[in-house]
């Protein structure tokens, strides 16, 4: 198991069943952090395998990943917005894990392939932390404004470029420095570019533009080719490949995040293989009777 320590924000602390009324959730969290909410203390949040899935808990309540925690921890010291960051798949791993988005509590699960057998890279293990920000959603109906191509149906991916490897399942402050714009099979897929802020040998980057050259052309040029590996075609990119700066990154993550708002308050559905995506109420009732 593992949990998060020293780290203290003031959200509204989720509840299930949750109704949403505009962008605000009654009794859940927010992107715009109240003073008079309840302070929700990450020590109290950790995660535990239970047959080959990673749970999520605050203190002894089960909580999903994607909904339960917040898109935002607050902000540093010059007042630049913080996102959360699960992590999935960590630096020099192979082994394909992400959070579910049908199974309830969305806990972290091994992906499988068509035939059942696990997913891995099979091109390298991995060249950066990867993982995804919670309380987001690309949706595959809304074309991107860079890409003019729909979402991937997925939490948000994040790259983030700390030397060492995260702690699979930990939940990390980042900073987002930039995003790429990846296109995988025809659907929009950004990578934001981010450093863990409460790493003490963190780089002091800031901007895509404070990131190496060589080390953005590298993780570039592997999201490209890795899937050429399984006998896939190569993926493209929005942007004819740029990396869009800070600003620009935290503009689209805000807007994936006002996307799973809408998808938690049921304006638009959510499906996993045409199974309806675990969104923390039973499926079977009307909105208007959670």
């Amino acid at each position: 198991s593992g949990a998060r320590s020293g780290v203290w924000i003031r959200a509204f602390w989720p509840m299930r069943c949750s109704r949403v009324t505009s962008l605000r959730f009654e009794g859940s969290l927010l992107i715009m952090l109240s003073a008079s909410a309840v302070a929700l203390d990450l020590t109290h949040v950790s995660w535990r395998n239970e047959s080959g899935a990673l749970q999520y808990f605050y203190d002894d309540t089960r909580i999903s990943p994607w909904h339960d925690i917040p898109f935002t921890l607050g902000s540093d010291e010059s007042g630049t917005m913080l996102l959360s960051f699960v992590c999935e798949i960590p630096l020099l791993s192979r082994e394909k894990v992400e959070i579910h988005k049908s199974l309830p509590f969305n806990p972290l699960q091994q992906d499988v392939h068509k035939n059942g057998s696990l997913r891995t890279y099979v091109y390298s293990s991995s060249i950066v932390n990867y993982g995804a920000i919670p309380q987001t959603w690309e949706d595959p109906a809304r074309p991107d404004a860079d890409t003019g191509l729909g979402g991937d149906n997925d939490p948000i991916d994040v790259l983030q470029l700390n030397e060492a490897p995260c702690k699979r399942g930990a939940i990390q402050r980042v900073r987002v420095l930039g995003a790429l714009a990846l296109i995988d099979s025809g659907e929009t897929d950004w990578k934001l570019l981010v450093v863990d802020v409460d790493d003490a040998a963190a780089p002091p980057w800031r901007d895509v533009t404070d990131i190496p050259t060589a080390r953005v052309e590298k993780i570039r040029e592997w999201f490209r080719v890795y899937k050429t590996a399984e006998g896939k075609p190569l993926n493209e990119y929005g942007l004819g490949g740029r990396a869009v700066d800070a600003e620009h990154a935290l503009s689209v993550a805000k807007v994936t995040h006002e996307h799973w708002v809408e998808v938690r308050q049921g304006d638009i559905s959510c499906d996993f293989n045409g199974i309806p995506c675990w969104l923390g109420y039973s499926h079977s009732l009307p909105h208007d009777e959670l």
